[in-house]
């Protein structure tokens, strides 16, 4: 594939046909990017959430800006846009017409990749320290006695730092049930929202019957599916590791080629083009074939909100 970059030009005369098979080459390869990177599966990237009228991506880059960052929605975006912008920069400045669209498409891959296992790492971190405090809730209530209620205020009031902006709504007054769900929307975590909304139907039963719960089934779920998804993160870090590692020899083999007169001169033509086209396209292909081989399985989200508007309703 590296070799294709020093290829000769003698295609000879282009019919029409070409010009249009070449547009093609260059949309498949810059979707099948798009689709491979910026929809790649994960722990944090691949949960179904059906609970939101969002789009899934809108979803996902919530996520990346909340768990990786901790900036709201609207800066993540504007960073997203600056660095489009640099992206087609780059690629104009390197004076190969067809770069200045890979530079855009780099532009919106490069940020959400970058981060993503930032996000995903700091996701599990969370839900470690979560069931930590499940347990030490189920010790306040089993042998202080406390409610569930009077409980869930005390540790909001000290979460703990991987906690501190998810259960923070829990030391609030009013109503325990909107802050649960306040911490669930918070959350964006399979894990969390499951228990929650056990919490939420356990709050009407006895308070046997809520350790029972936290003991047989939030506990126990809890801790499978954080070993699935710390075993998903190693699968998930390698993937990553030889996706960068493969974008890093071209980039400079590419960088090399192209400081070469004859080949920017080369590049600039439509044969050239051609050319690069096609080592975009094996280069996504193989990313692609790569996403295939690890993939990982989704968990399903809880609608928490729903689950609270349904258990209101059974007590009026």
């Amino acid at each position: 594939m590296i070799t294709l970059f020093l290829l000769p030009a003698a295609v000879g005369f282009i019919q029409p046909v070409f010009v249009v098979l070449l547009g093609c080459m260059v949309l498949v390869a810059c979707g099948l990017g798009l689709f491979v990177v910026v929809g790649e599966v994960g722990p944090l990237s691949n949960t179904q959430n059906k609970r939101r009228q969002l789009p899934s991506f809108i979803e996902r880059e919530g996520d990346i800006a909340a768990l990786a960052l901790g900036w709201p929605v609207r800066q993540w975006y504007i960073l997203r846009v600056a660095v489009i912008v640099i992206g087609g920069v780059l690629g104009w400045s390197t004076g190969v017409v067809l770069m200045i669209p890979l530079g855009l498409v780099a532009g919106v891959v490069i940020p959400r990749f970058a981060l993503s296992g930032r996000a995903a790492k700091h996701q599990l971190n969370m839900e470690r320290a979560f069931l930590q405090q499940l347990r030490n809730l189920r010790d306040r209530m089993s042998l202080t006695n406390q409610s569930l209620d009077t409980a869930l205020q005390e540790i909001g009031r000290n979460p703990g730092k991987e906690l501190k902006y998810v259960l923070s709504p829990l030391a609030r007054g009013g109503s325990v049930v909107q802050n649960i769900v306040e911490c669930a929307n918070r959350s964006r975590s399979p894990l969390l929202e499951n228990a929650l909304s056990v919490l939420i139907w356990s709050r009407s039963r006895s308070l046997e019957s809520l350790i029972d719960a936290i003991d047989e089934i939030i506990l126990p779920i809890g801790e499978a599916q954080l070993s699935v998804s710390e075993e998903a993160m190693t699968t998930l870090t390698q993937q990553r590791a030889v996706t960068m590692a493969m974008a890093a020899l071209m980039t400079v083999m590419f960088v090399s080629v192209i400081r070469v007169p004859i080949f920017r001169s080369f590049y600039s033509t439509f044969e050239g083009a051609i050319v690069l086209s096609v080592v975009i396209l094996m280069f996504s292909f193989l990313v692609w074939m790569l996403s295939i081989i690890v993939k990982i399985e989704s968990w399903t989200r809880w609608d928490v909100k729903e689950i609270a508007r349904q258990q209101e309703q059974l007590h009026v």
